[in-house]
């Protein structure tokens, strides 16, 4: 009688943990701008794989991806997919490299970003030696050999990740500047905000260059 009981008792909370498991359902998702890849990271909070009973699942193959899941995380998830499954706008990269010296003169080519190198820099004056503008895509890499006054200077872009778009958008890259037969006397890795421009850092060198500073303003361009 014991043991029937005990066996009853069982199959009485089995019963009673089945019917507490969360339904779940299969959607399959095709992503337009994306690749599964690329996504499921961001995905994965909402896939919960080890929800006993219940366990929530998730696969990819190209732009394809399946989820199955409670129709609450489902719908959180077709919320997110909204959100980065959008084109990716290519990148444009503006530079300036900027020489500070003892020239009283104000420089109009650099008057949007002369008031900030004095708030961060006790130079009396400031010129602008060499401009480039590079483009790219998320992943990509670039260099390009830059003339100007004291140069050419070799300048080397790597993007490494893109968000938003336009003027709501930002962008991450790593930035090195290098002079003929050396290494790099700027390099830095940033996020950016597009339509802003940044004071990448700045270098001493020995000669007539003098402080070298590098600036760049990132914009992001919907093709």
């Amino acid at each position: 009688m014991t043991r029937r009981l005990l066996l009853l008792g069982a199959l009485s909370i089995l019963a009673s943990a089945c019917d507490r498991a969360p339904r779940l359902d299969t959607r399959t998702f095709e992503l337009r701008h994306r690749n599964g890849e690329d996504v499921a990271p961001i995905l994965s909070p909402y896939v919960f794989g080890d929800r006993p009973g219940a366990p929530g699942q998730m696969s990819h193959r190209g732009n394809v991806l399946t989820v199955r899941e409670t129709p609450d995380n489902l719908g959180k998830i077709e919320r997110v997919l909204a959100l980065y499954d959008r084109p990716t706008p290519s990148v444009r990269l503006n530079f300036r490299i900027i020489r500070a010296d003892g020239a009283a003169a104000r420089d109009p080519a650099i008057a949007d970003v002369e008031a900030a190198l004095r708030n961060l820099f006790r130079f009396t004056g400031y010129s602008l030696l060499a401009e480039a503008v590079v483009g790219g895509m998320e992943r990509s890499e670039t260099m390009q050999s830059v003339s100007g006054t004291g140069g050419p200077y070799h300048l080397f872009a790597s993007i490494h990740d893109v968000r938003g778009s336009t003027d709501s958008g930002t962008v991450a890259v790593f930035v090195r500047l290098g002079l003929p037969g050396g290494g790099a006397v700027i390099e830095t890795t940033v996020n950016l905000r597009a339509g802003q421009t940044a004071i990448l850092g700045n270098a001493q060198l020995a000669g007539p260059r003098g402080t070298l500073i590098l600036t760049v303003k990132p914009e992001l361009v919907l093709n």
